[in-house]
């Protein structure tokens, strides 16, 4: 059973009331000496009884589980599990691994039930996962003694050892407690080690840590926490008109509510800590702001919290750019995210970690979105409502075996068990939920099921309707060809087979360390590229590029790529090769160097020259085959710059980052105008109208030059 209470410390402020109330009655010469006396004995009560129950004053929280209805509150690493003892549910720990539980605040007190069989165990308190280690107090306990020690980050400092050992194959009582800038230890309620610290750590919450080749038992763990005081953010004052711009930050145990209204967030919104996040029966509008960027929302971690009821979330357009915005709901750590009766133009709905939401009532379907995601140990349920689409997320350590995969309504799946698999943490739940059909195009869009799959999984999917498949390389060279859409096909890559499947949207190879890949005769192909990894493009329609961190190379050869592109975060890559820029519609540059070379064809000996404004960049000279190259480097203030290049026969083209390549300095007018409005009509894959558009310009062409033959004939006559 696991409870969470909140008791009350008085402030001075409470004590002092009721000193003046209990001296009520009280003749005026006594008053002001029994007014004394009581808030003397009031203090010493205050200070000896921290739990006492008044109003109004600082809150602490009592955690308390004795694990007979699982481990709901816990995250339980590999080789943690609640087992029966006699009859007593109790969390067992056998490896070395952590159990940690969902808290928030400064934990001054831990009391539990210690069982330790072999081995030794860490119990960790003010303990806090950090990117580089973790910060705690680690209490070492083992049959030969006790030990007090302290992390920060990845430095490690023994406060105090020495202490005495606990039995094995026995139930100890277990106490740490922490007052002031003092660590007391106990074991059956004798002090068998403390500890001094004068830098003190102030917050976090209690884990549990075993080791090889041991084993423990814990029950009936108690914990206090210090938590901070809750404070409600006045939405008048954050949304005055109904908009707010610029990023919003909730942290602590703060709130904001957003009622009743019509509201519009110009720029991201991050939830921290246990703050909490309401929209009810409202209009909320999320919008790009002052950054090329595409991805836009709300982003929760810790335990903050996210409510949704009655209400309507869509994304907005910057109304300078006209730019639209995909709006995303991110959660991570053990946030929580409740929607109810709300109809949404969500782009990604996504759960990380052991982060959990319930959609009721409700709609996920954006005009190009719509997806819900799970990972790690995450969770989502879906219970009469509509969505776009649902990904499927294969770790590398993953077996999955699944056919018949088709969109429709749901009536009650779930994918722990409906379908054949193993190393996959996180759970998608649909019941009574319409997963709308795919007739939304080729592109990276999002409906039907995406899988996305690490090359090291153990993959079965047959028989089915997907609407991407994109495997993730991790230092690997492999070569690909003849990914197609909307007709049935099989793949087959280490232990990935596909069989009778249609792809309906894109197919994807993600590029990770040094991988080298070589795409043929392929459409609608996307990448996430990484570090020095090498990509060639052979006779392949790219609709999605989204380099990070890269720094090595792309290569085409008869390629062409449009519709979007994200080039964000730390890259510094090559392009080269013969490649067609059309259109791109979601387009984002940040933080990001590329180094494009261009190839040029034209009249052998020719001389060449590249400006930008008045200033000479290039200069150079056609070789005996007519061939020449430059390269440029853009960057985030210069990407959308314009150069000219001439050579000194009187031809010039313009040079952008989005020039086609190899540039052919003599194409000549009409050349260029249909180049123009292909681009312009055509997004993706040509239209059959623009198809026709060229015969047509030269037919066009011929009947006006007949027609002025003829008239100049009869005019000679």
């Amino acid at each position: 059973m696991k409870n969470k209470n909140v008791v009350v410390k008085p402030s001075v402020q409470t004590v002092a009331k009721i000193a003046k109330a209990l001296s009520v009655g009280v003749d005026e010469n006594n008053k002001a000496k029994m007014k004394t006396k009581i808030l003397i004995i009031l203090t010493i009560v205050a200070l000896s009884l921290p739990h006492f129950n008044f109003a109004g004053a600082t809150e602490t929280e009592v955690f308390s589980d004795d694990f007979e209805v699982g481990s709901d509150s816990w995250s339980l690493d590999p080789g943690w599990s609640v087992i029966s003892e006699n009859r007593n549910q109790v969390l067992q720990g056998t490896r070395h691994s952590f159990a940690t539980a969902f808290l928030e605040g400064a934990v001054n007190k831990l009391e539990l039930k210690l069982k330790l069989i072999k081995g030794s165990i860490h119990l960790n308190v003010r303990s806090k996962s950090l990117p580089g280690g973790m910060d705690r107090y680690f209490i070492g306990l083992n049959p030969g003694d006790s030990r007090i020690s302290k992390q920060v980050g990845n430095n490690f400092l023994t406060l105090q050892g020495g202490g005495k050992g606990i039995s094995l194959d026995e139930w100890h009582k277990i106490k740490i407690e922490i007052i002031g800038k003092r660590i007391n230890v106990y074991s059956d309620d004798n002090l068998i080690v403390f500890a001094e610290d004068k830098n003190i750590l102030e917050e976090s919450g209690i884990s549990l840590e075993t080791f090889e080749n041991s084993k423990a038992l814990i029950d009936d763990v108690r914990a206090e926490i210090s938590i901070p005081e809750t404070r409600e953010i006045k939405s008048v004052n954050l949304f005055p008109q109904g908009e707010h711009q610029g990023d919003i930050t909730i942290s602590g145990r703060d709130f904001l509510i957003l009622e009743n209204g019509e509201f519009e967030q110009f720029g991201n919104i991050y939830l921290k800590n246990n703050s909490k996040l309401i929209i009810r029966n409202s209009t909320f509008k999320i919008t790009r702001y002052q950054k090329l960027l595409n991805h836009w929302g709300i982003y929760l971690d810790d335990g903050a919290s996210l409510e949704i009821e009655n209400s309507k979330l869509i994304p907005g357009e910057d109304p300078i750019s006209h730019e639209g915005t995909l709006f995303v709901i991110n959660a991570r750590g053990r946030a929580r995210v409740t929607m109810k009766n709300s109809p949404t133009k969500i782009h990604l709905f996504m759960m990380f970690e052991n982060a959990r939401a319930v959609v009721e009532n409700s709609e996920i379907i954006g005009d190009i979105g719509g997806l819900v995601s799970a990972f790690d140990e995450a969770e989502v349920k879906v219970i009469n409502s509509k969505i776009g689409a649902v990904n499927l997320e294969i770790p590398g350590d993953a077996t999955f075996e699944v056919s018949g995969l088709r969109t429709g309504l749901f009536k009650d799946w779930n994918l722990k068990r409906d379908t054949k698999n193993s190393g996959i943490g996180y759970n998608i739940i649909l019941q009574n939920t319409e997963l709308i059909p795919d007739k939304i195009g080729p592109g990276p869009f999002e409906r039907g099921w995406p899988v996305f799959i690490e090359s090291g999984a153990k993959v079965n999917i047959k028989d089915s309707e997907l609407r991407k498949v994109v495997v993730t390389l991790r230092g690997e060279k492999a070569q690909f060809s003849n990914f197609y859409l909307e007709k049935p096909s099989n793949f087959d890559y280490r232990d990935i087979h596909l069989e009778n499947v249609k792809v309906m949207g894109q197919w994807g190879i993600f590029l990770n360390g040094s991988s080298d890949v070589t795409v043929r005769d392929s459409d609608a192909f996307w990448t996430f590229i990484y570090d020095d990894s090498k990509l060639k493009l052979i006779n392949t329609h790219m609709d999605e590029f989204d380099p990070r961190n890269f720094h090595g190379e792309i290569i085409f050869e008869n390629s062409r790529w449009d519709t979007a592109a994200e080039i964000i975060d730390n890259n510094d890559f090559v392009i080269r090769g013969s490649l067609e820029i059309r259109p791109i519609g979601g387009f984002s540059w940040q933080d990001s160097e590329v180094t494009r070379t261009y190839d040029v064809i034209g009249k052998p000996g020719a001389e060449l020259t590249l400006t930008k404004g008045n200033k000479v960049i290039w200069s150079g000279t056609f070789d005996k085959e007519g061939e020449a190259f430059f390269s440029l480097e853009f960057d985030d203030t210069t990407f959308n710059d314009l150069w000219i290049l001439k050579d000194n026969l009187g031809h010039t083209q313009e040079i952008t980052f989005f020039a086609k390549t190899p540039v052919d300095i003599e194409q000549g007018f009409i050349s260029k105008l249909i180049s123009k409005i292909r681009n312009k009509i055509s997004p993706g894959s040509p239209s059959p109208m623009v198809k026709i558009i060229p015969p047509l310009i030269l037919i066009s062409l011929f009947v006006i030059l007949f027609l002025y033959l003829k008239k100049r004939r009869k005019q000679n006559k």
